[in-house]
């Protein structure tokens, strides 16, 4: 019975380490003529655009893969650490292989949540770099990235 519980509540506890996006992490600043209240609804405009664009329509959906994730590596976790309890016995080997299985399910669904903001981000940049505002470089290839200056060239020979 104890082992059941743990099976159940591990992936729920582990649920509310992974965080999907809440906002943009990048910095955009109006452009040199925009009115800051106009500015504002360009962000939540962008904000809107950019759940809809990465396909997450709210916290739920997210949720619900992060759970999918942890709940196949707890069970995973638990059949495994099961199958090599030995003499600790079945109970402890597949609550041990339940911990570890969620963790790496969790693991996984951390990368999702990079990748999903990652997406976010262009999507947002791309919305308010579109209305006019002054769009950071971000690290993605995004509008408003100047690449580094290029080496000078060598020094000429020198006549003898």
């Amino acid at each position: 019975m104890r082992v059941a519980a743990v099976l159940l509540a591990v992936p729920w506890l582990l649920l509310a380490c992974a965080e999907m996006p809440s906002g943009p992490v990048v910095a955009v600043m109006p452009g040199p003529t925009k009115p800051f209240d106009v500015f504002v609804q360009d962000d939540q405009l962008c904000r809107g655009w950019a759940s809809h664009a990465i396909g997450l329509p709210g916290h739920d959906a997210a949720a619900e893969q992060v759970l999918k994730s942890s709940a196949a590596g707890a069970v995973i976790g638990a059949i495994a650490g099961a199958a090599m309890g030995g003499d600790r016995g079945v109970g402890t080997g597949a609550a041990m292989g339940t911990v570890m299985g969620a963790t790496a399910g969790i693991g996984q669904s951390n990368y999702t949540a990079a990748n999903a903001q990652r997406r976010y981000d262009v999507a947002y940049q791309q919305c308010m770099y579109s209305r006019g505002n002054a769009v950071s470089g971000g690290g993605y290839g995004a509008y408003g990235w100047t690449p580094p200056p290029a080496m000078p060239p060598p020094p000429p020979p020198v006549k003898k």
